[in-house]
């Protein structure tokens, strides 16, 4: 019965989504005014039966109704609670579901903020919130149902994917959903702006805000996935230039785009036609994404769904969203922009270089990961495009863009930033100095690949803290940038990894420090049997940490996992995977010192909070300026 309350909840949810969509439209065209004030009505009942099917969707897997065929593929009754709730968004139909949920929260918290927008733009955009929301909708009634029966019922589910039973997958995906479905805002702006003939400076002021927290929730989710590749995957890295992977990032790279042009169009007024359209792109790399993940016309570790019809239908709606809004910007979009009236190192051109060169390196991106696909689709055979190249294709773009995060702080609006020598002299000198001395250490006598990024990162870091004054908000979000690519270039430049044999009392040295193998044990989780080895690690006899390996059975999908061990400092990790039992207490073993790796994920967190700070000064800002009316 619950199943069926989920489905009739989602059939109410889409009906007043349709509506809400046309009583929108009606209004607008027939000036019936009156009609405006059902939307914000309409806009909560639509979040409200969304939120109910999703919450009766969590209340099939918490009670194991095996029922269900999405519950039975899903969950098993030995799952623990947590990874039980995290089920719900462990597959296709109920992923397309939270996303479902997440559009309608923002379509929710839009509604809550009308006051800050004209009548007329807010009804318009709320018009293109409800679409949106007929329309998956109607993909996940169709194409995605999370409530559909099994007959007959089964007395055991087959389990959650190994693979996403861990922490960081529990809330991984909600973000990048959050974030996904939050970049449907600045769509819907831009399509109002569209409609209304409203200039870029006006749809800007509105944007800002929002695009930055779905930006913020985007960076977390990419970091948490960065983080599951690390800790989960045994390979060590954090990174793997996979179709999904980039599928999030082709995204986060044109919303930043899409915030540098923003800050010109609210602040001067100019390019306003290059915001409006970013705008349209980063969501409709958003649902090229979705459609990515999950069309099946790849085989991923991320990757959900195998299903022809419903990777035809994601395509369909990509086309038909991406068609409408880009014909509607061809058709609405006319000259009349202002004339650029700054000079050349005014902080008009760092931020406009910034935005082409953020928008350069998503199509670079965009290419490195289509083409392969679209030479398969064509039967040209298989073709692989890996991390070569993107890590050459990308680092001259990365490498000018630390650069000019440095002098931004220098810069002013319209005019050339009278600067003191030493103000810039002074954390170039410190940054060229560090990275030549960095550069000689390790196991290669110079590694030189590593001095231009190291110089440049560190120059963002240091460089705004002499300006004549410091904006701590922009030097987080910034700085964060320069300290995950310090980890990186360390991490990637000096790592050291060593695979042996290992059994009771065997001593490997790597790095510097003994790892001393001490025992096996065996084990019984809840719905899992492991082999877990203890490493002890030590300098010089001087204990540092013991490191915890296992092999894990899955006792339902009968799936052996290996689960690596990681103790972090902020210098570098050690980091261990248990391989191949080989027999007499023998195992095969890769150990791991990676220095600074940490770093990627601290400087991941300082734009997450810069960002939020922003946010903050946002929404007062908004909030004062909308108690002045």
């Amino acid at each position: 019965m619950i199943g069926e309350l989920g489905l009739l909840s989602l059939l109410a949810a889409a009906s007043l989504a349709l509506l809400l969509g046309c009583l929108s439209i009606i209004a607008l065209q027939g000036r019936r005014w009156p009609l405006l004030y059902w939307l914000p009505s309409l806009s909560y009942g639509v979040t409200l039966f969304i939120s109910l099917a999703l919450l009766l969707l969590g209340e099939c897997f918490v009670t194991d109704d095996f029922s269900l065929l999405y519950v039975a593929q899903h969950a098993n009754s030995q799952l623990p609670l947590f990874y039980k709730i995290a089920a719900i968004w462990g597959g296709h139909e109920g992923s397309m579901l939270f996303l479902l949920f997440a559009l309608s929260l923002w379509s929710a918290a839009l509604t809550f903020f009308r006051r800050h927008f004209p009548l007329r733009f807010f009804a318009r955009s709320l018009c293109v919130m409800g679409w949106l929301l007929v329309i998956l909708s109607l993909f996940i009634l169709f194409f995605s149902n999370p409530f559909e029966r099994l007959f007959p019922t089964l007395a055991e589910g087959r389990d959650l994917n190994p693979m996403l039973q861990d922490l960081a997958l529990i809330f991984h995906p909600p973000l990048l959903y959050l974030g996904y479905s939050g970049f449907a805002i600045s769509f819907a702006f831009a399509v109002a702006a569209l409609l209304d003939g409203h200039r870029g400076q006006s749809m800007a002021r509105y944007s800002r805000p929002w695009v930055l927290a779905a930006w913020c929730l985007l960076t977390t989710g990419i970091l948490l996935g960065a983080w599951w590749a690390y800790s989960e995957l045994g390979w060590g890295g954090w990174w793997f230039w996979d179709p999904v992977e980039n599928a999030s990032l082709l995204p986060w790279l044109t919303a930043t785009a899409l915030l540098h042009i923003l800050a010109i169009n609210a602040r001067r007024d100019l390019y306003p036609h290059w915001g409006i359209l970013l705008a349209l792109v980063t969501f409709q790399l958003c649902l090229l994404g979705t459609f990515i993940v999950r069309s099946g016309v790849l085989t991923s570790v991320h990757a959900f769904a195998v299903d022809s019809a419903r990777g035809e239908a994601l395509l369909a709606l990509f086309g038909v969203v991406t068609l409408a809004s880009l014909t509607l910007f061809a058709l609405r979009v006319r000259g009349g922009s202002r004339v650029a009236d700054f000079n050349l190192f005014s902080r008009e051109t760092l931020l406009l270089a910034a935005f082409v060169l953020l928008s350069v390196a998503a199509v670079t991106v965009l290419i490195g990961t289509l083409y392969p696909l679209i030479f398969s689709a064509l039967g040209l055979g298989s073709l692989s495009v890996g991390a070569p190249y993107f890590n050459q294709t990308l680092t001259p773009f990365v490498l000018v863009m630390l650069l000019l995060v440095g002098l931004m702080p220098f810069a002013h609006w319209r005019h050339s930033p009278k600067v003191t020598l030493w103000r810039l002299a002074i954390p170039a000198l410190l940054a060229l100095s560090v990275a030549l001395f960095t550069s000689c250490l390790g196991e290669l006598p110079w590694q030189a690949g590593m001095v231009p990024g190291v110089t440049l990162a560190l120059w963002a870091l240091l460089a705004p803290l002499f300006a004549p004054k410091i904006h701590w908000r922009s030097w987080l979000l910034h700085g964060g940038v320069a300290v995950s690519l310090l980890g990186m270039l360390f991490a990637s430049y000096h790592s050291v990894e060593q695979g042996s044999r290992m059994s009771l009392g065997t001593q490997i040295t790597l790095a510097g420090y003994q790892f001393t193998y001490r025992q096996t044990e065996l084990r019984v989780g809840p719905n899992y049997t492991s082999e877990r080895a203890q490493i002890r690690v030590s300098q010089q006899g001087q204990p540092i940490t013991t490191l915890l390996p296992e092999r894990r059975r899955y006792t339902v999908r009968e799936v052996l996992m290996i689960e690596p061990a990681i103790a972090s400092g902020p210098l570098a990790d050690f980091y261990a995977v248990l391989g191949d039992n080989l027999g007499a207490g023998e195992y095969s073993v890769r150990l791991y010192y990676k220095p600074m790796v940490s770093w990627i994920w601290g400087g991941a967190l300082m734009m997450v909070v810069g960002g939020l700070l922003a946010l903050w000064n946002r929404i007062r800002r908004s909030d004062a300026m909308a108690e002045d009316k």
